[in-house]
Formats: structure tokens, sequence, C-alpha cells
């Protein structure tokens, strides 16, 4: 069974396990992404990676083993009888390397960092999906709710327009009037065929984030997080960010590598012991030690260490720029968040009982022919644009609010 048919065997239990449930909530969603989304698998396979990385800086210098025979002549051969009767001469050796400078205390160290940038990293690629789960599931929510507007609004102006057929038979309406009703059907049908394409590729962008193939049966089912909930939490101090974090572990590296190329001005020795068989000249095994240094002035390994001083240069701008981007970010996503709660607040207390009863005074005027039918088509098309306007207040909020709590986000990769 492959991924998607796993993670579509998930969903499909999450949506009929109890009789109650007919959605999927966030917190299924959220279960559901840490398993497949594929931004975080590949995160955690980048971690793996580094991890054996790190085993490899660890590692010393292994021994090297060495067999050789020479003085073979071609006329007179190796001579015949035994091997230890041949006229060769056979040598076997064994070497080592000392690494001079804590080469490897470095490398492991550099190695232990990166790890722990990778490990930060996969947790900041974790709260960079949930503010992209939240805002597809919420986005999945809007589209939900625009659809239902939308198909509602076509079905009423299906009724209207039956209703005008018949007061046009018996003679009560005008034909032009009934006229402008169906060019007014037409253009709620039109929102209703715009509304079902948004929310087929809302399902679409929620299930790519799950890993999975979209289905009819997504479904957004938790309620609109309350604009009471705008960050009553403490806010994390920069440094204890994930991101932030990473990029301080990538210093670390930086700085590790930047000492590794520095040892190397302190040159590696390898020594190496030696027994040798030589029949033709001295009887028995003889045996020798050797020791071998690479030659080399003092620029020799200046390529490296420029190369490292700029990495490490790279990596201390890299950190300085995230966090006054960080700290940019925080600012503005503050005053985002509030703006976007006190826009819903306004929709939802102030604006939205008043164009209901406009809307339905109109209804009620025109049915007594105290209003007009343009009168009526501008009352139902401002408040099919005041439904509209409410479900992106709503959206928006929901936004502005995961993106404020991933920013302040601490080191698990969750809100505080």
């Amino acid at each position: 069974m492959n991924t998607t048919t796993r993670c579509a065997a998930l969903i499909a239990a999450l949506l009929i396990a109890p009789a109650t449930v007919s959605a999927l909530t966030l917190a299924e969603a959220e279960r559901v992404m840490a398993q497949h989304n594929p931004d975080l698998l590949a995160a955690a396979i980048e971690l793996r990676g580094t991890q054996g990385d790190a085993q490899s800086a660890a590692r010393r210098p292994s021994p090297e083993l060495s067999v050789g025979t020479s003085k073979i002549s071609r006329q007179e051969g190796i001579g015949p009888g035994r091997w230890k009767d041949k006229r060769v001469d056979s040598t076997l050796g064994l070497g080592w390397t000392w690494e001079r400078g804590g080469k490897r205390g470095w490398r492991m160290r550099q190695a232990d960092a990166l790890v722990e940038a990778a490990q930060l990293s996969l947790l900041d690629g974790r709260r960079q999906q949930q503010v992209a789960l939240r805002e597809a599931y919420f986005g999945l929510k809007a589209a939900q709710e625009l659809s239902r507007i939308a198909e509602e609004d076509r079905r009423a102006s299906a009724e209207s327009l039956a209703a005008a057929d018949r007061q046009v038979a018996t003679g009560a309406m005008a034909p032009i009037e009934r006229a402008r009703l169906a060019v007014d059907d037409l253009k709620v049908a039109d929102a209703a065929r715009e509304a079902a394409l948004g929310l087929r590729e809302a399902r679409h962008v929620l299930a790519l984030l799950l890993g999975c193939d979209a289905d009819e049966a997504l479904h957004a089912d938790d309620e609109w997080p309350h604009p009471a909930s705008a960050a009553t939490a403490a806010m994390a101090t920069l440094d204890e960010r994930v991101d932030l974090r990473a990029a301080e572990a990538r210093v670390i590296a930086a700085d590790a590598a930047r000492a590794l190329a520095r040892s190397e001005r302190r040159r590696d020795v390898q020594f190496g012991i030696e027994a040798e068989r030589e029949p033709a000249d001295i009887g028995g095994v003889t045996w020798g030690l050797s020791m071998s240094v690479p030659l080399g002035g003092a620029t020799r390994w200046r390529g490296e260490q420029q190369r490292a001083e700029a990495d490490y240069d790279a990596a201390v701008l890299e950190r300085q720029e995230l966090r006054r981007e960080a700290a940019a970010e925080l600012d503005q996503l503050r005053h985002a968040l509030a703006a976007a709660a006190q826009r819903r607040t306004a929709y939802e207390q102030l604006q939205g009982p008043a164009a209901r009863k406009s809307m339905e005074g109109l209804e009620l005027a025109y049915r007594r022919g105290a209003a007009t039918l343009t009168d009526l088509l501008d009352a139902r098309r401002s408040w099919r644009e005041f439904e509209s306007d409410l479900v992106d207040a709503r959206l928006a909020h929901a936004s502005a609010l995961a993106r404020w709590n991933a920013a302040i986000s601490v080191s698990e990769g969750h809100t505080p």
C-alpha cells in the first residue's frame, strides 16, 4: 500500500469513525499532515542524512594495510620451490595517520551543529506547514460557506423567477420586470458556479498539504476561531524561535568549519611499520619504520581558509537578517491581527444585523408594492456582497491569528 492510499484510508477512517462526525477537524488534519506532508518528510530525510554525516565526522582515520612483492625477474622468474624459497622480495606494512590540530574535534563540532540546525529546521518547517494548513483549512471552510450562500441565492432567485412567471401570466407583473429578474438570475447562477470551482480548488490545496488526493468528502467542520483568542499567550523571545536558533546553529557550524580549515596548517603525520622478507639478501624477516609528512608552504590551504571565512561571514549575516525580519514580522503581524479582529467584529456585530434588516425590509416593501424592483435587486446584491465580505473577514482573521501564533512559537514548534 503506497503513501497516497494509506493517507486516503486514514482520512476515510477519520471521517466515518464516529456516527456524529461528518468532516475533518483541524486536529485530525494536523495529525494526517504530520505523517504524510511531503515537505516534512523531506526535512526528516535531510535530518537522517546529517546524522549520518555526524557519525562519519567522528570516525578516526583507519589504519592502512599494505602488501607488496618486488624484484620479479623476467629471465630467472621467481624461483622454484615453496613460497618462502622464492627469489622475490615480499613486504607487509601497516600505517597510521596522526591528525594534528584538533581536526577530528572540529569536524565533530561542525557536524553536531549541522544536526542541530537540521532538527530545528524540521521544527521550523512544521511551524510553517501548520500556518499553511490553518490557512488552507479555513480557506476550505470559507469556500464551503460561499458555496452554500451561492446555492441558497440560486434557489431563492429561481423561486423568484418562477413567481414572476406566474405574475406575468396573470398580468400582475410587466414582462420587462420579469426580464430584469432573469438577468439577475443569470448572475446568481454564475456566482454559484464560481463558488463551486472555488470549493474544488480549496479541497485540492488542503489535500496537497495533507499529502493526499482531493476528495469530495474533504470538509472543514471546525468553527471559526473566536476573535477573543487574539494572542493572550505570552510571547516568546526572539532567541527562542526555532528559525533563529537554527540560524545560530549554522553560525556555530561555520565557525567550526573555519577552525577546521585553520587546523590544516598543522600537517598530519603518517607512521608505518613494515615487515620485509628478501631471501637473496638477508635470511629471515627484517623490520622497518617510516614516517611521512605532506610538504607545502604557508599558502597551501589559503583557498580553503578563505572559503571557510566567507561561509562564516555569510552565516552571521543571515542570522542578523533573520533577527531583523523576525522583529519586523512580529510588529506587522500584531497590527494585522488587531485590524483583522476589529474588522470581523464590526461585520458580525454591527453591519450584519443592519444588512439583514435592510434586506428583509426591502423584500416586504416590494411584496406590498412600496418598493420598486430596482430597489429589491440592489438590496439583494448588497446582501450577497455583505455575506461574501463577512466570510472574507473571518478568513482574514483566522489567517492572521495562525501567522501570529506561528511567529511567537517556541522550541517545540507549538504555540506557547
